[in-house]
């Protein structure tokens, strides 16, 4: 089983209001990477909030019985000491379901691909390397796919260390370029979002 971890717990200090909620095209800044997700060959994916999140971001189609079977929510007491203590509320549940893989998604990258997803997962498969990440000119970014024999690492993990400090310490994994940097790009500000609107 591989799932994903998909990071919705984050504060929006950098955009001064709940960015999630945002909309963009025809639903929300929040849902898109979850859509992605959802219809990705991901087996499971957990989304982790921060606590009393009533996930009004995610519009209506999520909540009924064929999305419902893909994802869980699941809130982190500790999210506000950083995006580490997101990833591990994520990967102990994970572990929970016997996950051989994780895969680190966030909520915030909306125009990430189920060609990018599912090229990981295939990949993972056939090669099962320590770690699989995406990079746009040697930059590399989420998502990020790590084997189960990193999960005791990913623990060791503090505040706002994340994926990167992980691969920088095992050179074994397998890298993923993208052509298109906009697949990776995450959406921080207002003005990001004001250019990414007009052209979403």
């Amino acid at each position: 089983m591989i799932v994903g971890i998909y990071l919705a717990a984050g504060q929006s200090k950098r955009m001064g209001c709940a960015k999630l909620s945002l909309p963009l095209g025809n639903t929300t800044l929040g849902s898109c990477a979850l859509e992605t997700a959802v219809t990705s060959s991901l087996d499971q994916i957990i989304v982790i909030t921060q606590e009393n999140d009533s996930l009004s971001w995610l519009p209506p189609h999520f909540f009924s019985e064929s999305y419902k079977q893909k994802w869980k929510q699941q809130s982190c007491t500790a999210s506000l000491k950083g995006q580490a203590e997101s990833i591990k509320c994520g990967l102990s549940l994970a572990q929970k379901m016997k996950a051989e893989a994780i895969m680190i998604l966030l909520a915030d990258q909306p125009f990430v691909t189920r060609q990018i997803i599912d090229q990981m997962i295939l990949l993972f498969q056939e090669k099962e390397p320590p770690y699989i990440a995406s990079c746009f000119h040697d930059v590399i970014s989420p998502p990020v796919l790590f084997h189960s024999t990193l999960f005791p690492a990913l623990f060791q993990l503090k505040g706002d260390e994340g994926a990167r400090k992980m691969i920088k310490r095992n050179q074994h994994g397998l890298l993923i370029p993208v052509t298109d940097q906009r697949s990776l790009q995450d959406i921080d500000t207002p003005e990001q979002y004001l250019v990414f609107r007009s052209s979403f």
